[in-house]
């Protein structure tokens, strides 16, 4: 649909706020300039309630006579995975004494078909195919000169923020970052080309991004173009433009992601300039990673890719098959947001949790694994329990009081869903999908009661936090605790009817508490033989050997099965071990990035906010180690290298944090900071801020207050 409202002004608003919103997309252009690029989020912060954007206008208006335009784009489809259908389409404007009332003019765009053939989108995508048939074309109709007297006058629908669409609820992240229109890489290499038959050519993007595709041709009416991407066989949406005569341009509006962008181009058609349009969420890599390991370097900036090509209006599993917010996966791309983005990303947790608790079912209090969503509902208890452990680290990582008040309830209340038999174990829950991960040979039993033994601790502290009482939880937790010991072979946890350990559930017994440092030796054994995780659970296989000290056996483990990953020619992470049988892009692979930065950089919180942190770097395992790590204080950097005899570490210390640096330094050593001895002789000397402990295993702990930002060069005689 296209919208058109005139509006004369005395003078130009110094500032003016236009409040939009629309099912379920628009575009809006004011004096013909540019000024939102695909505004509105998916529908469903509630069942019934929708988004509204809040975007600044006031420089895009001036006095006399305003002509304000928004195409708006309605899908209107039942049963998908990340949207829900309002059953309406229209178009929400206020902005001071503009209101989207009766005196806007309106028309159904005749250009936009229902699609035009070739492969259907993923049944769970809201969006449709982009079928444009320019032979429609009805010429410029964003110019202020153009003519809209034989168009209708729009029906009003309601007042306030209620109709017709249920309450309107605010965006809560920025609107999209447009990157502007680029070339390709090989966009020369067709400039000018006229083909004499069909010919599918491939245009290359340097990295995997979200974008909607741009062609100027010029050709004779009725030439069909086809534009997919290499993931359109996974039910991705794509395009079909129709040409009229002479030159012309199109760009189509409907975004979808790759780095191979196919063009069909038919027989004489003169190919004049094929560009894309990279748009995503607007944040920052904040974070970096580097060490000598060139491998580790290429999975860490794959992950990061991956993670930023999977956000948009909503953090979700892909960007091509479904584009929803599967709850195990946003937990995921949460905590790899806070060591690669800046706070922005943060913008995004939050509006999925507060979109998830939109969706709570009301009697039993169970928590959606999927939301919004428009086809029935979901529960998958094994991510849900992921999920409230994930609402602990995002407060540790945070010190957000508030979030946890937001959480708190809702996540006692579904643990309270859980049953503890005679023998100490959870009873199953098999929710309405009994899932606990893609890998092979899962042991539901052991995994299960660690997962929630794991939420269950992680409710405790949350409690403790908000000065709540947890005693009930604390009794659960025991009860597993002391269940699960009935597992323990001697070797492994293992239930029964299991015919051998599972990888998971032993590295969820390692994270949960469950598991003693005895058991440490006997449990790297099992983490290191055993390969059954799907890459969504290797991230809690790699954190558990590195929990015990294991860093080098999880750098092994993260090299040997992300090889082919490392290898391939794409820029972002699979579903899968294999590209066979999933996506090419998915967030949850990422985990090596957390634990690189958080535990072969060794930069982890000790206390909420970062008020005070740890820095555990470990040479012995990459070499060279620079990392940068965004958090709630500021940036915390750390570079480590091992020179002739010397270990060099430069640590950047934000204010208001208190840092704990292990450095290696032992008897007969020297230790340096910025130029003065703190350590030497088996001497310790305190300076300023700077407080040392006892030397020990080879190591000094080195603590530093931070009343300012500080910058600190210690420096290691090793000999």
């Amino acid at each position: 649909m296209r919208f058109r409202k005139t509006v004369n002004l005395a003078a130009a608003p110094a500032a003016l706020t236009a409040l939009i919103a629309a099912d379920s997309r628009y575009w809006l252009f004011i004096n013909g300039v540019p000024v939102v690029f695909e505004g509105s989020a998916k529908r469903g912060p509630t069942p019934e309630g929708g988004y509204y954007d809040s975007v600044p206008i006031g420089a895009f208006l001036k006095p006399g006579k305003n002509i304000v335009c928004a195409l708006v784009w309605y899908w209107g489809k039942k049963k998908s995975f990340s949207s829900r259908d309002s059953g309406r389409a229209g178009f929400l404007f206020e902005a001071g004494e503009i209101l989207s009332d009766g005196s806007w003019k309106v028309s159904r765009h005749p250009a936009y078909g229902n699609g035009r053939g070739g492969r259907k989108p993923n049944y769970r995508l809201p969006e449709f195919n982009i079928d444009y048939d320019a032979r429609r074309d009805p010429g410029d109709w964003l110019s202020p000169g153009f003519d809209d007297g034989g168009w209708a006058n729009a029906a009003a629908n309601g007042k306030g923020g209620v109709a017709p669409w249920g309450r309107l609820y605010p965006r809560g992240i920025p609107l999209l970052k447009d990157y502007g229109l680029k070339d390709y890489e090989n966009t020369e290499d067709f400039r000018g080309r006229r083909f004499a038959r069909r010919r599918r050519i491939t245009l290359r993007i340097p990295y995997n991004a979200q974008c909607t595709p741009f062609l100027s041709v010029d050709a004779k009416a009725g030439k069909t173009i086809r534009i997919t991407t290499e993931n359109t066989y996974l039910g991705a949406v794509s395009d079909a433009y129709v040409t009229q005569d002479g030159q012309q341009t199109f760009e189509a509006l409907g975004w979808f992601n790759g780095e191979k962008i196919r063009y069909s181009i038919p027989p004489g058609v003169t190919v004049l300039d094929l560009k894309y349009r990279e748009t995503g969420y607007d944040t920052a890599f904040s974070g970096a990673f580097a060490c000598d390991d060139g491998a580790l370097n290429t999975l860490w900036q794959k992950s990061l890719r991956t993670l930023y090509v999977t956000m948009r209006d909503s953090f979700m599993d892909c960007p091509d098959r479904e584009r929803a917010q599967w709850w195990g996966d946003v937990t995921t791309e949460m905590m790899m947001a806070l060591y690669a983005l800046d706070a922005n990303a943060l913008l995004l947790y939050q509006k999925g949790v507060a979109c998830m608790l939109g969706h709570v079912d009301p009697a039993p209090r169970v928590l959606p694994t999927v939301a919004p969503i428009d086809d029935g509902f979901f529960e998958l208890p094994a991510q849900q329990l992921a999920g409230i452990v994930g609402f602990w680290t995002y407060y540790l990582y945070t010190g957000d009081r508030d979030f946890l008040e937001e959480v708190y309830d809702a996540a006692a209340a579904y643990l309270r869903l859980w049953r503890i038999g005679p023998d100490g174990l959870a009873e199953h829950r098999a929710g309405s999908w009994d899932w606990m991960d893609w890998g092979l040979f899962a042991d539901r039993t052991a995994m299960e009661n660690a997962w929630y033994c794991y939420a269950l601790s992680c409710l405790e502290k949350m409690a403790e936090a908000l000065g709540k009482d947890a005693g009930e939880f604390t009794d659960r937790k025991n009860r597993i605790r002391n269940g699960y010991r009935s597992l323990w072979t001697g070797k492994c946890y293992k239930s029964g009817g299991v015919l051998r350990p599972d990888d998971r559930a032993n590295a969820l017994a390692v994270l949960a508490g469950l598991a003693e440092p005895a058991q440490y030796d006997a449990l790297t054994a099992v983490l290191t033989k055993t390969k059954n995780a799907s890459p969504y659970m290797e991230y809690y296989v790699l954190e558990a050997l590195c929990r015990m000290g294991r860093c080098d056996a999880a750098k092994e483990r993260m090299r040997r099965r992300y090889a082919a990953m490392i290898r391939a020619d794409c820029s972002t992470l699979w579903e899968r071990w294999s590209r066979l049988g999933g996506t090419r892009n998915h967030a949850w692979s990422g985990g090596p990035l957390v634990v690189m930065s958080k535990y072969f950089a060794g930069i982890r919180p000790l206390t909420p906010g970062w008020e005070t942190f740890v820095m555990v770097p470990q040479p012995g395992v990459c070499g060279r180690i620079a990392c940068t790590v965004p958090t709630v204080k500021g940036y915390i950097r750390l570079e480590m290298a091992e020179t002739g005899g010397h270990m060099s570490l430069v640590a950047a210390v934000p204010k208001g944090t208190t840092a704990v640096i292990r450095i290696p330094c032992a008897e007969g050593h020297t230790l340096r900071c910025n130029g003065a001895t703190l350590y030497e002789n088996g001497r310790f000397t305190e300076r300023d801020a700077v407080r040392l402990a006892e030397a020990g295993d080879g190591f000094v702990a080195v603590s530093v207050a931070a009343t300012e930002n500080l910058r600190l060069h210690f420096d290691t005689a090793l000999r």
